[in-house]
């Protein structure tokens, strides 16, 4: 060993100084240099981690407010449909009332009318009853030449005009 020690120009004091030397220098690099470079790395590393994670969970709170739009949409146009369907069936329903008040009110007026033309009918048959027995009493009166009685005659003609009403 000393023979390359002699060899080589190698002090062994010279040596240890270096090693003393070189293990300040990593000691100091260590502690100024890699130590804080390390801890930024970490740091770096952590924030863009939990970037991705926040991302991940932007895109997850996306996928669910476009699927809750999508049921938001799904669930208005299913609320439009019935509000839709309970108009028609209102209007259908309004429909059906207009055309009974429609046929009522027609029907009324029709009972009207006949109650109207019954009353006129009556009315023109008690006239006519009348006028005839005006015309018999004045033909008979022609016939026979005399009355005997008014009241009587009246009352056999309006007997003899019934009878004549009831088999007709």
């Amino acid at each position: 060993m000393e023979g390359i020690i002699s060899t080589f120009h190698l002090d062994w004091k010279l040596i240890i100084a270096q090693l003393v030397n070189f293990a300040i220098v990593v000691g100091v690099l260590w502690y100024f240099a890699f130590k804080p470079l390390a801890e930024m790395m970490t740091s770096r590393t952590e924030k863009i981690e939990k970037g991705l994670a926040d991302a991940q969970k932007i895109e997850e709170r996306l996928k669910q407010i476009e699927q809750e739009k999508k049921d938001g949409i799904t669930k208005a146009k299913k609320e439009a449909e019935q509000i839709i369907n309970q108009a028609l069936v209102i209007v259908e329903k309004q429909k059906q009332e207009t055309i009974e008040k429609t046929k009522a009110e027609v029907a009324k007026t029709v009972a009207l009318a006949k109650t109207q033309i019954n009353s006129e009918k009556e009315k023109m048959l008690s006239e006519v009853k009348i006028e005839v027995v005006e015309l018999i009493t004045q033909a008979t009166t022609k016939i026979l030449g005399k009355v005997i009685d008014k009241k009587i005659d009246k009352t056999v003609i309006e007997n003899t005009l019934n009878d004549l009403t009831k088999k007709a």
